[in-house]
């Protein structure tokens, strides 16, 4: 199986405090349901989380990303996530959320890496690794502008 580790960062401005953004990211399993095509979080342990997604598919391959990450937060403005051990997990992954105060909101921003195990042969694996990064960053500006609607939603 190839990795194609790819990084993505994106922000955005949502209209609500600080403590209200935190509070409602580090519930984890409920700002979950922003993540676009994920099929299911659970809390597998304190802090930890199984992520599966909905299987995937472009010409010649056929996926679903599935990854346990465990959560640290400081309470007020960053919660950081990596991989940790999952049975059938195929994804790695690495991220951080920054939280700023904006104005009377707050400023959201995404810091990434994701690298999932792909079925490719050697020989398509270029035209993967371009696939991979437009996916991961398109994904990245849904999650966002998902995050902002249902922040924004609640206020």
């Amino acid at each position: 199986m190839a990795k194609f580790p790819t990084d993505v960062e994106g922000s955005v401005t949502v209209k609500v405090p600080i403590e209200k953004a935190y509070k409602y990211l580090w519930d984890v399993v409920r700002s979950s349901a922003c993540i676009p095509g994920l099929a299911s979080c659970k809390k597998v342990s304190p802090d930890t989380y199984r992520f599966v997604f909905e299987e995937r598919s472009a010409p010649g391959i056929t996926m679903k990303v599935q990854y346990t990450a465990a959560y640290e937060g400081d309470g007020k403005g960053s919660i950081k996530f990596v991989s940790a051990e999952g049975k059938g997990d195929n994804t790695d992954v690495d991220g951080h959320l920054r939280l700023q105060k904006a104005g009377t909101g707050t400023k959201i921003t995404l810091r990434q890496m994701v690298a999932p195990d792909t079925p490719v042969p050697s020989l398509l694996q270029r035209l993967v690794k371009s696939f991979a990064e437009k996916e991961a960053s398109a994904t990245v500006k849904e999650y966002l502008a998902n995050l902002k609607e249902a922040l924004e939603a609640k206020a």
